[in-house]
Parts: structure tokens; sequence; C-alpha cells
């Protein structure tokens, strides 16, 4: 700094420092007069001022009584009374009511051992009242209040299904219901088996509405089926699913396969699922030529209750069934019992046991109706021969030649062909013809294989034998 500009300076510094004097005395002076005035007020007028005072605090006390009495305190309301009074309101139909009680309880009484309780009872109100969203958020907080514990688990497993329903209606359910199902693997042992079937069958249903888009369902697909059903808890999956993959397998001629899943569904189902299976079991004996089978599955459906809708009357209409069949047999009426009987009498022969002697006229008339039908070569064999065991029984030798010979006409080389050619001789013999059965025994002793060769040499022995006891002594 230069001299010229520091002689300035300590000129202005000076005259600020003169100037400020007079001010800074005069705000002494009159500080201290204030001060006196006060001090003469307070020993002059003592009791005035006091009483003043009092006065005024009488009055501040009695205006705060009157506005304490004007809004009185509030109470806490006792934890039990709000869950009875919300219990009461949700038996009385106050949903939104209830919904309140409730969340004011969980809010007030933060410790409370009922509050995770109550928890899942507000989602499941919000659930009731369409409230999806607000539910999510509910068992959300429940899970993340108790972790670890059963109920958090439970809590996690609503949020998982409720996500699984809402993206069922707008994703590819068979992703969807894969993907449900790997997240239950780790939650299934907290939740309860029945709180699981519901979603499952609403994942199933989607899932056949997928695979049924198109008729045969492509391979990849049956596969994609047989995965999901893999993946379920063990005996969690639903009736619907066993009937969908039964009749996938069977689709693919799988019958074997496809008859155990059919006859879960029909063991377990709801009346539909159970008739749906039976027609499906129906369907698999009859295409798989397992006659046995397919008495089994036609004596079930006699003995149950059913609803024949016109698809699965339509898919009946394919199988050589009688009217009988579809008759319900408490309802059978006297036109109806003959028919009736001769399917049971059927049946029962079918499954291995011999049709009494009062059955076989029956059964000859309920043999001709299958016969009638279109029929794969190797089921109306069978029949055939059934038929001619029938007619020879009763005494119709002619009748049974004549079904022995056509059967013998049509499998020349067949398995059965000697077997045939038996039955024609005897039948012959029967008929007071013994020259065409010689001729058929001799034939036969020379060809076929050894046991038919021993059996025509012993049927030759019988008829020389017969004709020898027929000759009058000599």
């Amino acid at each position: 700094m230069t001299p010229f500009r520091a002689f300035w300076l300590s000129i202005f510094l000076a005259f600020c420092l003169v100037s400020a004097a007079p001010g800074v005395a005069w705000a002494k002076n009159r500080a201290r007069r204030g001060h006196k005035a006060q001090a003469e007020e307070a020993g002059a007028k003592p009791g005035k001022k006091a009483a003043k005072k009092t006065r005024k605090g009488k009055k501040n006390k009695a205006e705060e009584g009157e506005s304490a009495a004007a809004s009185p305190k509030p109470v806490v309301e006792d934890p039990k009374h709000m869950l009875s009074r919300a219990k009461q309101q949700e038996a009385g139909g106050d949903i939104s009511g209830c919904f309140q009680t409730l969340l004011k309880f969980v809010n007030v009484y933060p410790r409370h051992p009922e509050r995770g309780a109550m928890l899942q009872k507000l989602a499941q109100l919000a659930q009731q009242k369409g409230q999806v969203d607000k539910a999510l958020q509910i068992y959300s907080l429940e899970a993340n209040l108790y972790p670890g514990t059963k109920a958090a688990a439970a809590a996690k497993w609503q949020v998982q299904t409720l996500e699984f329903l809402q993206n069922l209606r707008q994703r590819d359910p068979v992703v969807c219901l894969k993907g449900y199902l790997q997240q239950l693997q780790s939650l299934a042992p907290a939740v309860d088996r029945e709180k699981l079937k519901e979603p499952l069958r609403q994942g199933w249903q989607a899932v056949g509405r997928v695979l049924r888009r198109c008729s045969p369902c492509p391979v990849n697909l049956v596969e994609e089926a047989l995965i999901l059903w893999d993946l379920h808890p063990k005996g969690t999956q639903p009736p619907e699913a066993a009937l969908l993959v039964g009749e996938l397998l069977q689709e693919k001629g799988l019958y074997g396969e496809a008859r155990y899943y059919l006859q879960r569904a029909r063991q377990q189902g709801t009346p539909a699922v159970r008739t749906r299976a039976l027609v499906g079991l129906l369907e698999g004996a009859w295409d798989a030529r397992d006659l046995p089978e397919f008495a089994a599955a036609w004596s079930l459906w006699r003995r149950e209750k059913r609803e024949i809708t016109p698809e699965l009357k339509s898919r009946l209409a394919k199988l050589p069934l009688p009217e009988a069949f579809f008759s319900q047999a408490a309802a059978a009426g006297p036109d109806q019992k003959p028919e009736a009987d001769a399917v049971a009498a059927l049946l029962n022969w079918w499954s291995g046991k011999a049709p009494a002697a009062t059955q076989q006229a029956d059964l000859l008339q309920c043999l001709g109706h299958f016969l009638s039908q279109p029929l794969p070569s190797a089921v109306k064999e069978r029949l055939l021969m059934q038929l001619a065991q029938l007619q020879w029984s009763q005494g119709h030798y002619p009748q049974a030649a004549k079904i022995y010979q056509s059967l013998l006409a049509a499998n020349v080389q067949g398995e059965n062909a000697a077997f045939y050619q038996d039955r024609l001789a005897l039948s012959q013999l029967q008929e007071r013809r013994p020259q065409e059965a010689v001729q058929i025994y001799r034939e036969l002793s020379q060809e076929g294989d050894k046991f038919w060769q021993l059996v025509s040499r012993t049927r030759l022995a019988d008829v020389e034998l017969g004709r020898l006891q027929m000759e009058p002594p000599q």
C-alpha cells in the first residue's frame, strides 16, 4: 500500500469511530431509563399486576376445561371387541366395514398375536371385493413382516398364485403353468393341498384349450403335457389333467399308458370328467381289441349315473354299442330289459364267465347286433366264434356249420384254421353227415401240427367205433 493511500484510510477509520460514539452513548442512556421505569412500576403496583396475572390464569384454565369437555380424548378400542365386531360385520355381509375394522386393528395393535392372521384376512377380503392389486400388496406385506414362518410361506404362495392366475389370461398357459409348478417345489410343504386344487384346475383347463386347438395334437405339446404332470408335488395332479393326458396318449395309440390316466380321472373327477374318462376307456379298449377291458368299462357305465352330451354321443356312436347301452340302468323299462340282460351276459362272457343256459337266446340277439356293425376283422372273427358256439349249444348245428365254413374261408392259413375244421366236422356229424366229417378229418390228419393230427385220428377212430356200434350183429 502507498503512503498516500494509507493516510486517507486512517482518516476514514477515525471518522467512522467519531461518528459512532454519540449513537452508542444514546443507546446506553435509553436502556438505563427503560430499566428504571420498569423497576418503579413493579414497586408501585405489585398487587395489581399479580392480580391481573391471576385472573388471566384462571380464565385460561376455564377455557381449557370447556375445550376438553367439548372434545373428549379418543378412547382406544379393546382388540377383542374389534375382532368380534369385524366378525359380525362379515357375517352380516358388510365386507367394506369388516375390512376397515381389521385395517384399524392391524395398525393400532402391531404386536398383537392375531395380526398376521388378520393381515391374511384383509387380503382375502380384498380378493372377495375384486381388488386383486390390493390383495397382492397385503400378502407381500405379510410375507415381509414374518419372514421364515409358515404364514410368510403361505402369503408368498398367495402372491405367486394371484400373479399366475392373472398371467394365465394374458400369456401362454403352458409356460405360465410350468413356471408356477416350479415355484411350488419349495412352497408346497407349507401350503394345504386343498388350496392347490383350484389354481391347478384352472391352469390345466387353460392348457387343455391350447392343446386341443388342433387334432391330432403335435408330439412336442404332448411331451410338454407329460412334463407338466411330473412337475406337480406328489398327489396334486387334478383329475382334469389326468383326463387331458390320457386322451392325448390315446390319440397317439398308446392305449396301455392312456388307461392309467383315464382310470384316475374316472375315480377322482367330477361327474362330467368321470363320464368323459369312461368314454375314453371304452374307445381305447375297443381300438386295442381288448374285449375284457371293453366289458369292464361297459359294466362301469351301466352302474353309474351319467349325462351324455352331444359330443360324447357322437364318439359313442362310432362304437358297436346296442341301444341298451345308452339307457339308464335304474330307468330300464320292460321293453329294454331283455336287451339289457343280454348286454350284461355278453359282458360277463367277455370277462371270462360262461353264460347261463337261460341267457343264451338273448346273447344270440345281442351278438347279431354287434356283427351288423362295421368291425375290425380280428374283433369280428372273435364274435363269430362266440356266435357259432352259442348256435351249437342251442342245437342249431346247420347255422353253426355255416359260421365255421365262413370263418375257415376267411382264415384258410390262419392260426385257428385247424380248430374251425374240427368244429365244422363235429357240426356235420351232428347233422348226420359222417362222410363230409370223415373227409375233413383225413385231410387234417395229414396236415397241420402234430396236435391236430392226433386229434383228427382220434376223431376218425370215434367215427369208426360209432359206425360199428350202429351195425347189426352178424
